[in-house]
């Protein structure tokens, strides 16, 4: 049976060249995903232990100074190198130094310094870059970081003396010489512990500018640390503490990760980390020194990272899988109909049906091992597109590890075994008389089963309508989860049922919408083969004529069409939607694209934005200032902000504010007792408009013009009753509060909007240098990665799928070859042809495409109503996610239909042009 099976695939090929193909797609898709997660990952996971210099830091309990600390560092050293695993063990001491004694330095540091010392032969030398002065380390000598806070009061050959208490009753000075300047790098500055300074603007979220680093004085370990520092240290002294130093020991122990770690089998490598670790543990113990793993959660981290990153990628790519199995499916059902005589003629030669069903199987399992084996080498092959899909590096090489060869033949041996067991056991269930007639059409024997299809277009249709209202059960839940059980019960069924469609809702009805739309795919045919009548004459009639008898097919293509547009309008306008909602987001959060704060008064804010005013790369500047009422509805939030210029420097949308903007803008430019109010605040306590809202008793007023923002005050409250809390922005002129500015002691600050293509950071580092003591925060973060990873990837997803609408539609062309050579030879011309089989099958993919645009754009609508209704966040409510398709997401989504197009259209053009010597030997051996 396997030499026959193997005879009959290679004598007629092109049976199975369709099978072969749509499962090689699969395994390439498959066996790529897994290729490129496993050559991320290992990049990932390089990138991550990268800023984890130091695998295991060991700590001493009580450090007594003297010979005890280096006695006991020294034997511990000495052991954990002689345990398999461990590549090197360096002690770290650090000291920290409090009132330096005024010498010859005329230097006065009022606060503490670290000091640090260091092995001679350390590693972290080679992280070290010198700027000035020498690297060499001698006794009571010392390095400083350039890069700190306080390089500029340690020059080379600066000579500091620290007088240092060791109880009530003894001291003793310490004289330390800078001969160096070193700039550190980010593995020195890991394995060093030197922080950096974040200045605080509470209640704004964004990327603040970091200050300089801590500042460190780096001294020799043998020369320095343990005979001056460590030596007269002890940790029991009594006295004023403040006055004294205090000393600590660790050991950092490296381990081999080249040979313990790795991406591919990172439960055994975490296993070997552990069994290291607790030897590692055991020994510490010993000398009095306590363990502390930086290595083991990174790991754990980052395996659950690898397996979220493959699962999220199969399950955004069931629906490429779905078509693998669907066109395979109907590829065989095409092939098994084109065999009906050699199906016959085996049963009547003693041939079993189950010989038959194991044959075929043998046969689809061997198409199956073929296309296994050469999606892995196309996943290879192909490796730079996945990686790019997957957002990686550029020049990553390919990781092709043996577990991913073997998981993507069996993923495609089983969706082979799938696609062909249901046609293999129809096709033998044929009675042989009627096999020995030859080839029939399916569709006229077997019509569609609706009862499957009733199923899922119901399924789906309840979630998109669930979607298209905006039913959030979740957020149904959170009000009245004390209240009946029974109604409680049925939330969470409903939740459950609603998240499980959340993923499959919309195919099911695409599915069950082409299965039950037959009818009326024929019927919007039939009207549209009229127009054709004017283009290819009568013969158009012969097209209706086909699709009416063959409703499999239809449904077959519509479905195969309308899923695959579906899902790109699906995905690319949610990718759309998130990208817009997160840029909004991170502009509403810091007020506009930049922002400097930490200004003294309000002309100084205003002086800045002038000055930023002429900047090349900021289009606009403004001043403002942000404080809170303490009259009329006390605890208002307020921004005095200048009406000129505030449009032009900080981030609005004209739909928050009531009314004509620029009218409202006009007012408080010509009146500064005038103000839009909170929409939230003036809901709830009925301020109207002409409302006088006392801003600072009975001085300082201003009249309500306008409202701003959205009216939540009607959500606010939980699910034990409602109260009420002002959480949006209210407006009032600048000149409102300017000669009375220390009556509100606001937060000044200044916006300012960047020219197009100006980068955020480069920006931020312009305005830090220029004004080094404000805080600059950028609305950066928020949006940086986006599309992201999954998003990026999923439209790749899309685009490969569409090489199984080209699959789909050749399959009715090569079921139809005799139909199409006995059509040409009676006198039909090239155009006529291809316009028949055009014609056959444009008006079916135009009534896909505005099945999968209804269905996707419900998604995408739903999916926004769904995350707005969880949003409870003031700046979530007011800049909601909205539907947009910007250029860039519709100019996608018209690469895909036109990808669809050519592969429906290609082949029959393809057939069409058919060599007249073919069309005669087809009609001679038919």
């Amino acid at each position: 049976m396997l030499s026959y099976a193997l005879k009959r695939i290679t004598r007629s090929w092109k049976l199975f060249a369709a099978l072969a193909l749509g499962m090689t797609l699969a395994a390439t898709f498959f066996g790529g995903i897994n290729v490129a997660a496993d050559t991320v990952g290992k990049q990932a996971l390089d990138a991550q232990l990268a800023n984890t210099p130091v695998d295991m830091q060991l700590r001493d309990f009580s450090v007594d100074g003297g010979k005890s600390l280096s006695s006991s560092v020294q034997g511990l050293v000495s052991n954990l190198q002689k345990i398999d695993g461990v590549v090197s063990a360096e002690p770290v001491g650090t000291s920290n130094l409090f009132i330096p004694f005024n010498a010859s330095s005329s230097i006065i540091v009022t606060s503490s310094i670290t000091v640090t010392g260091i092995q001679d032969a350390s590693a972290l030398y080679q992280h070290m870059t010198l700027v000035s002065g020498s690297r060499t380390l001698h006794a009571n000598e010392m390095l400083i970081n350039s890069d700190s806070q306080q390089a500029q009061n340690f020059p080379v050959n600066r000579r500091i003396t620290y007088t240092l208490y060791t109880n009530s009753s003894k001291k003793y000075n310490v004289t330390l010489t800078v001969v160096g300047s070193v700039s550190l790098d980010t593995v020195a500055v890991n394995t060093l512990g030197i922080g950096y300074y974040y200045p605080p603007f509470p209640g704004n979220p964004g990327l603040t500018t970091p200050n300089q680093q801590a500042s460190i004085l780096i001294v020799s370990w043998e020369q320095t640390f343990l005979p001056v520092l460590a030596k007269n240290y002890n940790s029991f002294s009594t006295g004023n503490f403040s006055r004294f130093y205090s000393i600590s020991a660790q050991v950092n122990v490296y381990l081999d990760r080249a040979r313990l770690i790795s991406p591919f089998a990172i439960e055994s490598s975490i296993s070997t980390i552990q069994q290291i670790d607790a030897r590692i543990s055991n020994l510490a113990l010993q000398y009095g020194f306590s363990p502390n793993d930086n290595l083991l959660g990174q790991l754990q981290a980052f395996s659950s990272t690898i397996f979220s990153l493959r699962l999220t990628f199969t399950a955004v790519s069931i629906p490429v899988f779905f078509m693998a199995w669907y066109v395979g499916r109907t590829v065989s059902q095409s092939s098994f109909n084109l065999r009906r005589k050699e199906i016959g003629l085996l049963l009547t030669r003693g041939f079993t049906r189950g010989q038959l069903v194991r044959h075929f199987i043998t046969e689809g399992l061997m198409v199956g091992l073929v296309a296994g084996l050469a999606g892995i080498a196309l996943a290879y092959v192909l490796n730079p597109l996945f990686l790019q899909v997957l957002g990686s590096s550029s020049g990553a090489t390919a990781i092709l590890t043996s577990d991913t060869a073997i998981i993507t033949i069996i993923f495609t041996l089983v969706l082979t075994l799938f696609a062909i067991l249901a046609p293999a056991r129809q096709a033998v269930a044929m009675d042989p008389a009627q096999a020995l007639k030859g080839y029939v059409y399916l569709e006229e024997t077997r019509p569609i089963r609706k009862r499957g299809a009733i199923l899922a277009l119901t399924l789906g249709a309840y979630q998109l309508i669930t979607l298209a209202i905006g039913i959030n059960y979740m957020n149904i839940g959170r009000y009245v989860y004390n209240a009946n059980f029974l109604l409680v019960l049925f939330l969470i069924i409903a939740a459950v049922l609603s998240f499980a469609l959340s993923f499959i809702g919309p195919f099911l009805f695409l599915y069950g919408a082409a299965q039950l739309s037959t009818g009326l795919a024929e019927r919007f045919h039939k009207k549209f083969s009229r127009i054709s009548r004017w283009i290819i004459g009568d013969v158009a009639a012969l097209a209706s004529k086909s699709v009416f008898r063959n409703p499999r097919r239809v449904a077959a293509l519509v479905f195969i069409v309308a899923l695959i547009v579906g899902y790109s309008i699906w995905v690319i306008g949610d990718l759309a939607s998130q990208q817009d909602y997160n840029y909004r987001q991170a502009e509403v959060a810091v007020g506009s694209d930049i922002r400097l704060s930490g200004i003294s008064s309000i002309a100084n804010a205003t002086m800045i934005a002038n000055k930023l005013q002429t900047w090349g790369n900021i289009t606009g500047a403004t001043a403002e200032s942000d404080f809170s009422g303490t009259a009329t509805a006390g605890g208002i939030q307020i921004k005095a902000i200048d009406p000129l210029t505030w449009r032009q420097g900080a981030y609005y949308e004209p739909g928050w504010f009531t009314g004509d903007v620029n009218a409202v803008f006009t007012t408080m430019a010509g009146n500064n007792h005038t103000m839009v109010l909170d929409h939230g605040v003036a809901s709830y306590y009925s301020f109207g408009i002409g409302t006088t809202i006392v801003l600072y008793y009975r001085s300082i007023n201003a009249s309500v013009i306008s409202y701003f923002g959205p009216d939540y005050s009607q959500s606010s409250g939980g699910p034990f009753g409602r109260s009420f809390s002002p959480e949006g922005w209210s407006f009032i002129p600048i000149g409102l509060i300017r000669p009375n500015a220390t009556l509100f002691n606001p937060t000044n600050i200044v916006l300012a909007k960047a020219s197009p293509n100006v980068s955020l950071t480069q920006l931020a580092l312009s305005l830090q240098a220029a004004y080094p003591s404000l805080t600059i925060t950028t609305a950066q973060v928020a949006t940086q990665g986006v599309p992201g990873v999954i998003n990026v990837g999923t439209q790749n997803v899309l685009r490969l799928g569409t090489a199984f609408a080209a699959l789909a539609a050749s399959i009715g062309y090569r079921e139809r070859e005799k139909e199409i050579t006995m059509v040409s030879v009676r006198g039909l011309s090239y155009r006529q042809l291809a316009g028949l089989l055009i014609t056959e099958f444009l008006p079916l993919v135009i009534f896909a495409l505005i099945l999968a645009t209804i269905v996707g754009l419900i998604v995408v609508w739903g999916d926004a109503l769904g995350q707005n209704s969880l949003n409870q966040n003031y700046l979530q409510i007011l800049a909601a996610r909205r539907v947009v398709f910007p250029l860039w997401a519709s100019a996608n989504i018209l690469v895909i239909v036109a990808l669809v197009l050519i592969g429906v259209f290609l082949p029959a053009l393809t057939a069409a042009r058919k060599d007249l010597s073919k069309m005669s030997r087809t009609v001679r051996f038919a």
